[in-house]
């Protein structure tokens, strides 16, 4: 099992490839905003409010106690499951 440690390494990694990502897309919405639609509006203020939430959930782990790291643990890692899948999901129509 991994440590406590090791989970937020791991999850702060992928939030900030996520970011990236999501920042990338941001820019080229922006830069294409007269031909952006507003469903790829929609989409990337989506993103931005998930990136947020998964922030959130990251701090809240950090600031976890020992015997509830684990139990959140899991519940991070299905958010993060989605959270890449939405951006996958997203990346193909923007």
């Amino acid at each position: 099992m991994k440590t406590k440690k090791e989970i937020e390494k791991k999850l702060e990694e992928q939030l900030d490839s996520l970011s990236k990502q999501i920042d990338k897309l941001e820019a080229k919405m922006k830069q294409d905003q007269d031909r952006a639609s507003e469903l790829e509006s929609k989409a990337v203020l989506n993103l931005i409010a998930m990136r947020s939430k998964a922030q959130t959930k990251l701090h809240s782990f950090k600031e976890s106690s020992e015997d509830k790291w684990e139990e959140l643990s899991e519940s991070l890692e299905q958010y993060w499951n989605s959270l890449g899948a939405e951006l996958k999901a997203y990346d193909g129509r923007i």
